[in-house]
């Protein structure tokens, strides 16, 4: 009996000396599943947006639209840092109203299809079809590079600077300089629990007529067995001044978009 009492005492010392030792070791943080994977993918978002002249008048417009997309990554091959993956729309749902209510989400009809994506460890897509729709370079040409590429212990952090679509302005694109932080890890080191706060200026190279200035906050849940970001969440509230002639009508824009993505392999 006392040497059972020994065993388990021992069992759980090494269980409280080990968890802390998981926590400081720097882990490797990683976009790479193997050949044959299928993750589903569901990403909800939801784009708040309210205009106001600039030249006094009280009047103002607002629209807000969500969006639901329902999709498949089909991984096809992996060499070196990136692999390839088939991505498969299958269905795209969309409401819009003119209020702070809009309708239940309506499935659009002949905008799934499927498009070849090339995807580096660190997160960053890249669109490989010439011939894909806009609707899907809009779902999956989305993805900025926001993992580390060096191993990161908890508490530890990197920053980025990414590239993305500017909602309401067709073409234009922001610059996002953003923070990113390891909160913690889960399930014995398999979760990885990642914090993200930025700010977003407007990149000029896209010839946009427009001044932007906005924030980014957020998290990411990296399954580092999965080797795939299981869940996101990213809150972006951006202020645009459009510039126009003298004499002509400015306007100042507010859009929040709010983005959930959620994904498990596909069964």
């Amino acid at each position: 009996m006392v040497r059972e009492r020994h065993k388990l005492t021992l069992a759980v010392a090494a269980l409280f000396i080990t968890a802390p030792q998981t926590q400081a070791q720097p882990v490797l943080l990683q976009i790479k599943p193997h050949v044959g994977d299928t993750i589903g993918v569901r990403l909800n978002q939801t784009v708040d947006m309210s205009g106001v002249s600039l030249r006094g008048y009280t009047s103002s417009r607002r629209m807000i639209t969500t969006t639901e997309v329902f999709s498949r990554a089909i991984v096809q091959s992996v060499s070196g840092d990136h692999l390839m993956v088939l991505a498969v729309t299958d269905s795209i749902r969309t409401a819009s109203s003119r209020g702070p209510r809009p309708g239940a989400p309506k499935r659009v009809r002949g905008r799934e299809g499927s498009m070849q994506l090339r995807i580096s460890s660190d997160g960053g897509a890249e669109v490989m079809d010439s011939d894909a729709s806009a609707e899907l370079r809009e779902v999956f040409g989305q993805m900025p590079a926001m993992l580390s590429k060096k191993p990161v212990a908890v508490g530890g952090s990197w920053t980025r600077e990414m590239r993305i679509p500017i909602a309401g302005e067709v073409g234009a694109m922001g610059l996002v300089r953003a923070r990113f932080h390891l909160d913690s890890l889960g399930r014995n080191g398999d979760i990885a629990y990642i914090s993200m706060r930025g700010t977003l200026s407007h990149d000029h190279r896209d010839g946009s007529n427009s001044e932007l200035d906005g924030s980014m906050t957020g998290y990411l849940q990296l399954d580092r067995r999965l080797a795939w970001i299981t869940e996101s969440r990213a809150e972006i509230d951006v202020t645009t001044v459009f510039l126009a002639p003298p004499g002509a009508d400015r306007m100042r824009v507010r859009t929040r978009v709010t983005q959930l993505l959620k994904a498990a392999p596909a069964r």
